[in-house]
């Protein structure tokens, strides 16, 4: 295999990535119309939306950069995008009733038991690496008003 066919981007390949930084930027131009700090100095309502939009573009240039072709056969697609949408209602159904640490333990341990062969173990201790991150960074650093374990107040 000579160099040029080693860097060589399928455009079938590289199209879901490019898609995903499409939708980013779009996204990043709608949250950009948000305020990104209020007067108080707090996080304004375009924070975080810029954040993840941001993200979306840097992720999705970076699946299109390294696509190499159609991805090998796998199994298990189905369970996983099941698990990662179990994810998101499940962190947006407990979140009410027991706070943000337990709802977003929930939520980190569903979305790494879409990943193949991880054991109970590591998705429940990844789960709460995840929940601690989430906690620090949004209850902590973004000071986001929501109870960390509990109904609100």
């Amino acid at each position: 295999m000579t160099f040029l066919q080693l860097i060589r981007i399928r455009v079938a390949a590289a199209a879901p990535g490019l898609a995903l930084a499409a939708i980013g930027l779009a996204c990043l131009a709608v949250a950009l119309g948000q305020p990104f700090r209020l007067p108080s100095g707090r996080p304004g309502p375009g924070f975080v939306p810029a954040l993840i939009a941001g993200a979306l573009v840097a992720l999705g240039l970076l699946q299109a950069a390294t696509a190499r072709g159609a991805p090998p056969a796998g199994r298990g697609g189905a369970r996983a995008g099941a698990m990662l949408c179990l994810a998101v209602a499940g962190f947006a159904l407990l979140l009410p009733w027991v706070g943000f640490l337990p709802a977003s333990w929930a939520a980190g341990s569903l979305a790494l038991a879409a990943a193949p062969g991880l054991r109970l173990r590591a998705i429940l201790a990844g789960g709460a690496a995840l929940a601690v991150a989430a906690t620090a960074l949004f209850l902590g650093a973004l000071g986001l008003p929501t109870p960390v374990i509990g109904l609100p107040r």
